[in-house]
């Protein structure tokens, strides 16, 4: 767990125990490698840091109406995550905690290049 902070706005970035690990490539790392290293990604990337704290503040602070939650999927090069493949797929949720990671995927090229 790591937290991401914006401004003076602070938020936790996290994966799921039941998380899924794929991988399209060989890949000798064990699963929490995987997930430091997107918890990582997540709390070091200023743009994916800011949006993710923007939405889980909103949610915060809409208090007294249900729990609210969304979906995402982000790609990014696997190189900035450190991680084998040429891709990293990364899905989960943003809710008024944080963001809670539940599917990591590595990926031998960006899935847009198969459909060409």
């Amino acid at each position: 767990m790591k937290k991401m902070k914006y401004g003076s706005a602070v938020c936790v970035v996290s994966v799921s125990d039941q998380c899924v690990f794929l991988s399209q490539v060989p890949c000798e790392y064990e699963n929490d490698v995987m997930a430091y290293a997107a918890e990582r990604y997540f709390a070091n990337c200023k743009e994916l840091c800011r949006e993710c704290t923007d939405r889980s503040v909103r949610y915060r602070l809409a208090a007294g109406r249900e729990e609210r939650q969304h979906d995402f999927t982000n790609m990014a090069p696997a190189a900035l995550m450190e991680l084998p493949g040429k891709w990293v797929r990364v899905s989960g949720e943003i809710n008024s905690a944080g963001v809670m990671i539940r599917k990591i995927e590595l990926l031998k090229e960006h899935p847009k290049a198969a459909d060409v």
